[in-house]
């Protein structure tokens, strides 16, 4: 039986968690998320100083570990929250993988590691050339379709599908598959 459970963390949440703690614009925060996003402090090469132009008008300088701390922590928050919805659900035991999806999350480096670390599941994280073409609210659904499809076992199921007999419904399903993730 396949389950599957989908949570919504968006990479928003962490650049407010960045704007709100350091007092900097959403455009700055963006960026500094961008730059060095880290899901894990212990990953840290070198703990550079980052100048910062705060919201009212003050330089400041932080530690890249700082910045680092926040998004830590908030990714912390999210496989917490996941871990506690799937225990209390009870289908825990019965996941085999984790897969990220979503550019706000993909863009931290380690942050599959992290998911592996709290969850105690393996973590994968959603690749693919074709996602940025992908309308944003689709992207989640085209990750798990190719994943899905990525499996030996539907490979083999739809290697028994009579393509001949059936050659107009199958270009129909592929017609409406297009619309969904193109339109």
């Amino acid at each position: 039986m396949y389950t599957q459970t989908q949570f919504h963390f968006g990479g928003d949440t962490i650049r407010k968690d960045i704007e709100l703690v350091l007092g900097i614009s959403s455009e700055e925060a963006d960026k500094l998320k961008r730059q060095y996003g880290l899901a894990l402090k212990s990953f840290i090469d070198n703990d550079h100083e980052i100048y910062l132009s705060t919201c009212n008008g003050e330089n400041k300088t932080i530690k890249s570990s700082e910045l680092i701390e926040i998004i830590e922590a908030r990714i912390e928050e999210m496989f917490s929250l996941i871990n506690k919805d799937i225990t209390s659900q009870g289908i825990k035991q019965r996941i085999n993988n984790v897969i990220l999806t979503g550019q706000g999350i993909t863009n931290i480096n380690k942050s599959d590691v992290a998911g592996k670390i709290a969850l105690n599941i393996p973590v994968k994280i959603s690749t693919g050339r074709l996602v940025s073409t992908i309308k944003p609210s689709f992207r989640t659904s085209y990750a798990l379709v190719r994943y899905v499809s990525s499996k030996p076992f539907s490979k083999s199921v739809a290697s028994t599908i009579d393509v001949t007999s059936s050659n107009n419904l199958v270009k129909n399903i592929l017609e409406k598959i297009k619309e969904f993730f193109y339109s």
